[in-house]
């Protein structure tokens, strides 16, 4: 029996090494069935400059994977770049359509309402706007209240041209000062090359992009359809298609053949004339006649002139 023994100790079979490759398997199975995936949100509220697994909702003592810079309440920081710390502790991520992830530090209450109230506002002005975060922080010597039934807040339209601005609340004989910026993404409509005034603008002149939402002169275009909008001067190439550079595609068009009629009595005469000019409904513009002649008319409706 020990003769035995001792000859198996002495041969190099397979075993030490099936030994092996089964206890790595076991501890990789175990490592797996043990993995917790994170759902990265775009927006967390923080309570310290710390960022770990705490902030994801994972209660473990000493994970601090990020130290936040100071003298500062709002962070952003690149996705990946959370993804990729994460990681190399052992968590997988899923990250949102975000790109960026914002920290807020938590030393006010927050504003549920109010925040609504202001994404709904900017999404009825913009679309394409994908708000990531609102931040909210009172000034003055007004109190924490949030948007209650006899409160009222005015957001003047031109205020929603950018990403950041001041309001006040009526609760009321009560007045409350808030700051508020938002956090977004916005889909924009960009000129491929230079687009000429008055060309009408189809599908193969422009391209989409997302873009930080920052500040807008004039609300950029949300609905493009091909053929329905017109340069109303000279774009450049890569600017955004705005309501200051584009209109809607009037009911005539300059050089296009229109019909023409007059009524004398009883009797309705119509002729096929050239537009000299743009026309929308309720315009008055000069069309050509076959002739040379020139008359001006009311446009009434696509490709059609009233003359008097």
């Amino acid at each position: 029996m020990v003769e035995h023994d001792l000859a198996k100790v002495g041969v190099a079979g397979s075993t030490p090494v099936s030994r092996s490759i089964c206890i790595v398997f076991i501890v990789s199975l175990i490592s797996f069935l043990n993995a917790q995936t994170i759902q990265l949100k775009s927006h967390y509220f923080i309570d310290s400059y710390n960022i770990g697994l705490h902030t994801f909702g994972i209660s473990k003592a000493n994970t601090t994977i990020m130290k936040l810079p100071g003298e500062r309440t709002l962070w952003r920081v690149p996705a990946f770049e959370i993804k990729e710390r994460l990681k190399k502790i052992g968590y997988d991520c899923k990250t949102s359509n975000s790109t960026m992830i914002t920290f807020e530090l938590a030393t006010k209450k927050s504003f549920p309402k109010l925040q609504n109230f202001i994404k709904e506002k900017y999404k009825d002005s913009y679309p394409t706007l994908r708000i990531e975060a609102v931040s909210l922080k009172p000034t003055g010597r007004g109190k924490n209240e949030d948007l209650k039934p006899e409160c009222s807040v005015r957001l003047p339209k031109n205020s929603l041209r950018k990403k950041s601005g001041t309001f006040v609340m009526k609760c009321e004989k009560n007045r409350y000062y808030f700051h508020y910026r938002v956090y977004g993404t916005i889909l924009v409509y960009k000129a491929n090359h230079q687009i000429k005034k008055d060309k009408i603008i189809d599908s193969n002149s422009v391209y989409t992009e997302y873009m930080p939402f920052e500040r807008f002169y004039a609300p950029p275009l949300s609905n493009f359809t091909k053929g329905i909008y017109m340069a109303k001067l000279n774009i450049a190439a890569d600017k955004i298609l705005t309501s200051a550079n584009t209109q809607p595609l009037p009911a005539v068009l300059k050089g296009s053949l229109v019909r023409c009629f007059y009524k004398v009595d009883s009797i309705t005469i119509e002729f096929e004339a050239r537009a000299l000019q743009n026309g929308n409904v309720g315009d008055r513009i000069i069309v050509k006649k076959n002739s040379g002649k020139t008359l001006r008319g009311l446009v009434v409706g696509n490709g059609r002139v009233e003359l008097k």
